[in-house]
């Protein structure tokens, strides 16, 4: 009998308790009689993601297209079990009807461990309701009337741009329509004049912003460690966002009250809404609880200055992100598609015949053919891949199928507008299906480039806002068109949380013979 070494047996202990914590969910979801794919150990089914090999929604598109007439799929997400709902019907109870059982997002508890994170897209429960009914005036249709002509002083100068870079063989899209938007995000929300389109990376808040959504491999393993270990990866010390984005928001908050004390200001932007957020130092709504029983109970959120910033970094990030992103790749999908930009000119041209020749706030400009390839164009690309949702209380589906508190819920928006059971033929670039009669035909609950219900992307208006203008400036004199340096197709970015290409876009400018 060989003699046991007395360090084995803890090894061997060690080894056991790895693979318990590694396993222990693995008969989660066939104890509920979910249809599942089997899962690797730690990865899940998400190995991909997480080894940043493949974009979250293509991950996500292989589960459900593997179940494709399940309402739900059971799915683990590294260790933790995860349900994808992709039926419309149950979607609509988690984000509508049902929605305060899902109010919160992923990893709840951990909101609090961040300045950052304690912003309206990261929080929860009567924190969330309070500061979505405290900032949503921000966005009605008059105060965004009122900042309008902030944009068209953007337009203006992008116009110069335009006109530089049609002197060259081809120039890289993103940058420059990065830089627009960032131009109108700070004219319009924080009341200063960035000058990004003439001075570039000069501008401290371009800088900072770059540190938002950054490409880098080091920020994927930081989404992928918080969304799937948070315990882990507050207890290694880690953050989402670097320290020099608050620093950044702490002095560009403290300078802007200064000046605005000393100026008045009629602008009634983001700043001005904080300094009166600030000086009445409560909040006051409803609790979150009004959803499920209909009774009025006020709630009190105190305003720091941290929750300013985190709603400075969130908004930034919303605000100037996806827009740059959308509008970009809508430029690409154009130059591929010369068809639909010929009658995208067509209707921006009238558009303009219209006016004086001049962009207004007007709402026709909603519904020229802009506005349905960039539709169009968030269909394919959605802002987020998944919405991702967590159990608040107890709650049983109308199948039967009970979920406990805490559990993870996502639904799968990617796959959802690329399923050719809702979007015939959905890798194709076709902005009819949003012509007025093809768009009452969407079944609801299957196009949701902004979220859907209650957590509706609250900026979305004024994100829609920049995209239209900036479309309608560049096509009221120059063709959109594609080189031997324009990739073929666009590869997603997996490191970036939001919907990102990695691929710059490389496009060429040609005047218009008869522009306007």
């Amino acid at each position: 009998m060989v003699a046991m070494d007395r360090h084995e047996t803890p090894r061997y202990n060690h080894q056991l308790y790895v693979y318990y914590i590694t396993k222990r969910n693995h008969d989660y979801w066939k104890n509920k009689k979910v249809p599942f794919e089997k899962p690797y150990p730690i990865l899940g089914n998400y190995g991909d993601y997480i080894l940043l090999k493949n974009f979250f929604g293509n991950v996500t598109k292989r589960l459900c297209e593997k179940f494709p007439e399940s309402p739900y799929v059971g799915t683990f997400y590294g260790t933790e079990p995860a349900l994808v709902v992709q039926d419309p019907d149950l979607i609509r109870l988690i984000l509508v009807k049902d929605f305060f059982y899902f109010h919160g997002r992923e990893v709840c508890k951990y909101v609090d461990r961040e300045i950052t994170t304690q912003s309206i897209f990261f929080t929860y429960g009567d924190d969330w309701r309070v500061l979505r009914h405290s900032l949503t005036p921000l966005f009605t249709t008059s105060k965004m009337k009122n900042m309008f002509h902030l944009i068209k002083n953007c337009c203006r100068v992008f116009e110069n741009v335009l006109e530089e870079k049609a002197t060259v063989k081809s120039f890289e899209i993103n940058s420059i329509i990065k830089y627009f938007i960032m131009d109108c995000v700070g004219a319009c929300l924080f009341g200063v004049e960035i000058n990004a389109m003439e001075k570039h990376s000069q501008n401290p808040i371009v800088k900072i912003s770059k540190e938002i959504f950054p490409k880098s491999t080091t920020r994927g393993i930081i989404n992928v460690l918080r969304g799937i270990w948070p315990s882990l990866f507050y207890a290694l010390r880690l953050k989402l966002f670097p320290e020099v984005i608050t620093m950044f928001f702490t002095d560009l908050l403290e300078c802007a009250f200064k000046d605005r004390q000393r100026n008045l200001s009629q602008r009634q932007d983001f700043i001005d809404l904080f300094m009166k957020l600030r000086q009445i130092k409560y909040l006051v709504g409803d609790s979150i609880r009004i959803i499920k029983n209909g009774r009025v109970q006020k709630v009190n959120l105190g305003v720091t200055d941290e929750l300013l910033i985190a709603q400075c970094v969130s908004f930034l990030g919303a605000a100037f992100e996806t827009p740059s992103t959308t509008l970009s790749t809508t430029f690409y999908d154009l130059a591929k598609n010369p068809k639909y930009q010929k009658r995208a000119i067509e209707s921006d041209d009238n558009y303009f015949a219209s006016n004086m020749n001049e962009i207004e706030f007007d709402s026709r400009i909603d519904d020229a053919a802009c506005r349905l390839l960039s539709d169009e164009t968030l269909r394919l690309l959605p802002s987020l891949a998944n919405l991702t949702r967590e159990v608040m209380e107890d709650y049983t589906f109308p199948t039967g199928l009970k979920v406990e508190k805490g559990t993870r819920i996502h639904i799968p928006v990617y796959h959802l507008q690329r399923n050719p059971k809702y979007f015939p033929e959905p890798n194709k670039f076709d902005p009819r299906r949003f012509l007025p009669e093809a768009k009452q035909t969407i079944y609801p609950f299957t196009y949701m480039p902004f979220g859907e219900g209650h957590r509706m992307c609250i900026a979305m208006r004024f994100a829609k806002m920049q995209m239209l203008a900036g479309f309608a400036t560049l096509l009221k004199k120059y063709e959109v068109a594609v080189d031997d340096t324009t990739p073929q197709e666009l590869t997603i970015d997996p490191r970036i949380i939001v919907t990102t290409p990695i691929e710059n876009i490389q496009l060429k400018l040609i005047a218009r013979q008869h522009a306007l």
